[in-house]
């Protein structure tokens, strides 16, 4: 399909929309929120380790979701109906809090890990569809740009959530003298599932292309994909990428809320500011991309993001500074869907993208779990309110992280400009 510049519009107006309503319910309900409701009622490194890594395990469904499109029998409807049951997942998680209604504390935990999964799961179906269904109206020699500037309204959206969840959270500990976390989490949880909610509205500007049935597809034509020299590489990047990022993930969490003792609102407030500087910076990221390619866009990234967890080591200071190099994400984040299809602008760009991240998920999720045991080697239990004993941990996290730039290096060379 090749749509007109009217309808190249309207995808775009509809696509930022989306991205921003759809991000300001994700500010609202992130992974540290979670972690801190969780820990909140009594979980402890594993629960935060499952927090952080079922939803990755769950996603490797995603694979199927092109073939999701011959239920919902469009685009459209297929995301609409995605994203509206996660919005369902999400309402659920207040009821976590209500301790009358569980046996114990550890099923009431048990219970946010399972809505907090089924949540990503359907979102994650609706992304891939959505994704597969932007890279058809829009062709190959303007997706930074495009991609770019939808970036930037995700990242604002982002940037709300946090910092209304993070003043939420900062007013109802200093008003009052009881502690109101529980009332906080599971409020900012329902806020967040109606904004998620409200996010398909927009999706009905965007133009269907003419022809929705998905191809036929298989694992192993799936994986043809990734039988050229470059793809190979590329997804060793997101395979070491994700592993790195898995078996270092768990003391991230936990070492803002019980080294530093910090409130929700300093974890959430530095996450806003990330994404400011995120949503400033990918329209920029997007032209460069669209002139240079994405390969050194992404080198760039990888090398900047990775220390990270080094920053941290140097306390509260550290711990803001790790958040702000991580602005750097943005250069990842828009380069990424462009270099998974590199360069297809038809219906097979859903498997590769639907493979990749499925792929990429299951080894984060499986060595996420890992990490918990990674965490207890490096930081014992007894020592966790310590932030020197952290500083080992980071260091380590940091040549992870920076390692997994070599797949990128030894990527052979773009075949042009756009690829």
């Amino acid at each position: 399909m090749n749509p007109s510049s009217a309808e190249l519009e309207r995808t775009s107006r509809g696509a930022n929309e989306n991205a921003g309503i759809w991000a300001l319910g994700n500010g609202l309900v992130s992974t540290t929120l979670v972690s801190y409701f969780a820990q909140s009622l009594g979980a402890q490194s594993a629960a935060v380790s499952w927090i952080i890594a079922a939803p990755k395990l769950v996603g490797v469904l995603r694979w199927f979701a092109p073939n999701l499109l011959k239920l919902g029998g469009s685009y459209r409807t297929t995301s609409t109906w995605a994203f509206l049951v996660s919005t369902v997942f999400l309402l659920l998680l207040p009821l976590c809090s209500v301790r009358e209604l569980w046996p114990s504390t550890t099923v009431a935990i048990l219970a946010i890990v399972f809505c907090w999964c089924m949540y990503h799961l359907a979102e994650y179906c609706g992304y891939v569809v959505f994704i597969a269904w932007l890279m058809q109206l829009v062709s190959p020699e303007i997706r930074g740009r495009f991609f770019g500037l939808r970036e930037r309204w995700l990242t604002a959206g982002n940037l709300a959530g946090f910092l209304f969840a993070g003043l939420l959270g900062a007013v109802l500990r200093n008003a009052f003298e009881m502690d109101l976390r529980w009332i906080a989490y599971p409020l900012l949880a329902i806020y967040g599932a109606m904004a998620i909610g409200l996010s398909v509205l927009p999706l009905r500007r965007i133009p269907e292309p003419e022809t929705t049935a998905p191809p036929g597809h298989s694992l192993i034509d799936d994986w043809k994909h990734w039988s050229g020299s470059r793809a190979r590489w590329f997804l060793l990047y997101g395979t070491w990428f994700s592993a790195a990022n898995g078996l270092f993930s768990t003391l991230l969490y936990i070492y803002p809320y019980r080294a530093l003792d910090l409130s929700l609102f300093l974890p959430l407030t530095m996450a806003a500011s990330m994404r400011l500087g995120q949503s400033l910076i990918s329209r920029p990221v997007g032209v460069t991309i669209d002139r240079f390619g994405w390969r050194s866009v992404m080198i760039c990234g990888q090398v900047l993001i990775a220390f990270g967890p080094l920053l941290f080591s140097f306390g509260t200071v550290g711990y803001i500074a790790g958040n702000l190099i991580w602005i750097a994400y943005a250069l990842i984040n828009v380069a990424l869907p462009i270099a998974i299809v590199d360069g297809r602008h038809d219906r097979s760009a859903a498997p590769p993208l639907a493979l990749y991240f499925a792929w990429t998920g299951l080894v984060y999720g499986l060595t996420a779990l890992a990490g918990q045991s990674v965490a207890d080697f490096f930081v014992s239990t007894q020592y966790r309110n310590d932030p020197s004993a952290y500083d080992t941990y980071f260091f380590v996290a940091t040549l992870a992280r920076l390692s997994a730039v070599l797949p990128l290096v030894l990527l052979p060379a773009e075949r042009n400009r756009h690829t």
